[in-house]
């Protein structure tokens, strides 16, 4: 079962390996922008994520929300239907 915290620990060890920074710099709360993710990158987390959670996962999903924590909100909202 996915959880707050397994999507937080997912974000957080995946963006420090695509960005190159500490799990301490991530935070989930700035908008998703300010992570300055690339196309390619953005794609590559999507694939990432849609094999972590199980289910179809757009390959824009990160230009769709304006927040990591948005985002669980809406993988918790989908995966409890």
């Amino acid at each position: 079962m996915i959880t707050r915290e397994k999507l937080t620990t997912w974000f957080t060890d995946k963006l420090s390996d695509e960005l190159g920074i500490k799990k301490e710099e991530i935070s989930l709360t700035p908008p998703i922008e300010s992570y300055h993710l690339d196309s390619i990158s953005a794609v590559s987390l999507s694939q990432d994520l849609e094999d972590f959670v199980g289910f179809y996962i757009e390959p824009t999903i990160f230009s769709e929300f304006e927040t990591i924590n948005e985002m669980i909100e809406w993988i918790l909202s989908k995966n409890n239907n």
